[in-house]
């Protein structure tokens, strides 16, 4: 009996263990969904992360985006006025999930390699503005 006990309990911890790992790929997956859809990130960005040079910003290889996540969140969801004209804002269109699915497909795709980031931390992120 103790030898099951065991078993579970290291099943359980391994399992565990792989729900954020799991979680993260999730977000990535539907943060690469949106971005790619006709309307949204890509159109500015390019599918290659790469943007237009002289109009839109890359986001490959971009410091920015592969730094501190918090203010890669509030642009996503405040938007950006900068050097190359306005990001919109998506704070109303976006719920935390999604936020967390587009910031962590960004800041891990390509050449880049940055950890992904939580619903919970876009919350966090949102609710500092209001």
């Amino acid at each position: 009996m103790d030898i099951r006990l065991s078993f579970l309990s290291i099943v359980l911890i391994l399992g565990l263990g792989l729900q954020p790992a799991l979680a993260q790929d999730d977000l990535f997956q539907k943060g690469k969904a949106f971005f790619e859809t006709e309307g949204n990130c890509v159109d500015c960005h390019r599918l290659n992360g790469r943007g237009l040079p002289g109009t839109y910003p890359a986001l490959d290889s971009d410091p920015f985006v592969v730094g501190d996540p918090k203010p890669v969140i509030a642009t996503v969801l405040n938007g950006r006025k900068g050097q190359l004209g306005e990001m919109p804002g998506w704070k109303d269109k976006l719920d935390d999930t999604q936020v967390a699915a587009v910031v962590t497909y960004i800041r891990h795709a390509w050449s880049n390699k940055a950890p992904g980031v939580t619903p919970a931390l876009a919350a966090e992120i949102r609710n500092k503005a209001k």
